[in-house]
């Protein structure tokens, strides 16, 4: 990116540092985070490569780098905190003040190569690179659903049927819990959520979501992913008494509560907790082999997120596709050097 919804297809070359690998890029797929970086130009400074969920294959090692060799098949975290502060100390790697971000900070992964540091690296054991893609943003779902106890058999809800909504389905499956409700306004990711396990698919346009939480039971967790003002109201309202609200989504506007709703939160004494990004100690922790560990499981076939892909060289195309509300879309995803990024 040169400046707001402009890119150039340039030739660089990356090198890495002692600590760093090269990694040759196979997949990328772009965050809702990727969008005011594009159509806004909310970078820290220009030009900028974006990119951070993405998988890939070792090309290079540094020279102090003794974890990985050349041909490891690997997902990428992309925060790269100080690992010195009191937060990185104590195992709170994403509450670094003093973090860099690859795809915003410094160089992302729509490019051939890009280097990162070694202990960022994750393998992807049987995965395949494109499913490796995916490991980032599951990251994040299970993150959310850990930032609650799960009670296992109890009824949950999760708002927002996204990419970050559906993988929050596969999360609290993975955690033992009950029945779960997926409360969406498209009826095709919806279908999506019931293939990955929801019990009740909810069409917020079309259907009475307060009647059919008295008719099913309240969730005992509820997991905001949508980040919009009536699903993040919603949460507070639905959940039951003593339950736990985990918001997940990131927030674009204004949010108004009324008095009777925030009284709600001490009427029925929830539990409301925010959720930040997907790391923990070990860094970049159990999140990642845990995201691993259940994509390859086979409960789903998760390449039915990606309902986009696109070269490397039609990135305007993927952008714009994040953008249209002319198409079912889910996870637009990059094929850089897909498959065959080993060459």
């Amino acid at each position: 990116m040169t400046g707001p919804q402009e890119l150039t297809l340039t030739e660089t070359s990356p090198v890495c540092a002692p600590d760093e690998v090269l990694v040759r890029v196979a997949y990328c797929g772009i965050c809702g985070s990727d969008v005011p970086r594009y159509f806004d130009g909310a970078v820290h400074s220009f030009p900028q490569v974006l990119g951070h969920e993405f998988s890939g294959v070792v090309e290079a090692v540094g020279s102090a780098v003794t974890t990985a060799r050349p041909g490891d098949r690997v997902a990428v975290a992309p925060l790269v905190p100080c690992h010195r502060c009191t937060e990185c100390l104590a195992g709170r790697p994403a509450l670094c003040p003093n973090y860099s971000f690859i795809g915003s900070r410094r160089q992302g992964a729509l490019a051939d190569l890009v280097a990162v540091p070694a202990v960022n690296l994750v393998p992807l054991g049987g995965l395949s690179l494109k499913t490796g893609a995916l490991v980032e943003p599951f990251t994040v779902a299970i993150h959310g659903v850990e930032r609650a106890e799960v009670v296992p058999g109890a009824p949950a809800a999760v708002l927002g049927g996204g990419v970050i909504g559906l993988l929050t389905v596969l999360a609290l499956r993975d955690k033992g819990a009950g029945d779960i409700t997926v409360v969406d306004v498209d009826p095709r990711n919806l279908e999506v959520a019931r293939q990955f396990g929801a019990a009740h698919a909810v069409n917020a346009r079309t259907d009475d979501v307060a009647a059919h939480f008295a008719a099913s039971g309240a969730p005992v967790l509820t997991v905001e992913t949508a980040g919009v003002p009536s699903t993040q109201r919603q949460a507070l309202a639905i959940t039951a008494r003593r339950g736990t609200v985990v918001y997940v989504g990131t927030a674009h506007q204004e949010l108004a509560l009324d008095p009777g709703l925030f009284e709600t939160i001490l009427r029925h004494e929830l539990t409301v907790r925010g959720s930040w990004m997907s790391y923990s100690a070990p860094f970049p922790g159990h999140e990642w082999t845990d995201a691993v560990r259940i994509l390859g499981s086979g409960l789903v076939d998760p390449d039915v997120l990606v309902t986009h892909e696109v070269a490397l060289e039609d990135a305007v195309r993927g952008f714009e596709a994040m953008r249209s509300r002319d198409e079912h879309r889910l996870k637009v995803m990059f094929r850089v050097g897909g498959e065959g990024a080993c060459g």
